[in-house]
């Protein structure tokens, strides 16, 4: 079970869930997410540039941030340019008002929001009337970031700029 797993994880181009995991081989969603925590462990153990990454609910096998360079020319982009845009905007200016996203980003923004959510990239609080973005742990880990605190993220993406 566990080398369907891999595969399946091998396979998906997005981040799945250890539910969308257990429906396709028919088995308990607990038991995939032992499973996976399983491989998580074996692909740390060893030294190779692939690694399985936790994203909230969701996993993904990637290639290791270290080995991106490498790889770039050969993969097409996981989000598409606007998505990025709007995710780049909120990384910088977080904690930002949805409002104050779609003033910089316009109307669009509302879908690469909810895009982002689903990802589980960005996390949006209700304050007030006012919904707030910032991004998440998921985010950190999957762009390879050591922090994720919102102000060390900004540091470091105004630091490469």
């Amino acid at each position: 079970m566990l080398r369907k797993i891999e595969a399946i994880l091998f396979a998906s181009s997005d981040p799945i869930s250890a539910r969308e995991i257990a429906k396709i081989l028919k088995i308990d969603k607990g038991e995939v997410a032992g499973l996976v925590r399983e491989l998580i462990e074996e692909y740390r153990s060893r030294d190779t540039a692939i690694e399985i990454v936790e994203l909230g609910d969701k996993y993904l096998m990637r290639v290791k941030p270290e080995f991106s360079d490498v790889v770039r020319p050969l993969t097409e982009r996981d989000l598409e340019k606007g998505v990025l845009r709007t995710l780049a905007v909120i990384a910088v200016k977080q904690p930002i008002k949805l409002s104050d996203l779609a003033k910089i980003r316009g109307n669009k923004c509302y879908d690469h929001v909810k895009k982002l959510k689903d990802l589980g990239f960005v996390k949006a609080e209700k304050k007030g009337r006012a919904t707030i973005l910032t991004t998440t742990e998921s985010f950190a880990r999957y762009f390879g970031l050591k922090s994720s605190d919102p102000e060390e993220i900004k540091r470091v993406l105004l630091k490469k700029s």
